[in-house]
């Protein structure tokens, strides 16, 4: 069974690149644009890390994260923002992990293998 990894970032150029890149053969990475879209891959699919951006088209990247919680609050959660995240992450509890904008790959890959383990 493949580690359904949702990732949720709005720059198109960013989703298609990270996903790209963070798909293994025993990864299924889930791409979307909006917290919408987010919310619809969450009833879809058994997600087992979420990757949100904080600031999304339609929302926020942390109501996302609340209700991914409230559905499994042992998900992991990776938040990104180029603001200071720990009030996010404290306030999303245990399983919650920054990430600062801009990260790089290896950062991003490091802290997905660190989940996945």
């Amino acid at each position: 069974m493949p580690f359904v990894i949702l990732y949720v970032e709005d720059d198109a150029y960013i989703r298609e690149s990270f996903a790209e890149l963070l798909a293994a053969a025993d990864r299924r990475i889930v791409p979307v644009a909006d917290g919408a879209g987010a919310r619809a891959a969450l009833r879809e699919h058994p997600v087992n890390l979420l990757i949100t951006d904080i600031n999304l088209p339609d929302g926020s990247g942390v109501a996302v994260a609340r209700e991914a919680l409230r559905q499994n609050p042992s998900l992991p959660v990776i938040v990104c923002s180029g603001h200071d995240l720990r009030e996010v992450v404290r306030s999303l509890g245990p399983t919650a992990h920054p990430l600062s904008k801009p990260f790089d790959l290896d950062d991003l890959e490091a802290l997905v293998d660190r989940l996945a383990g």
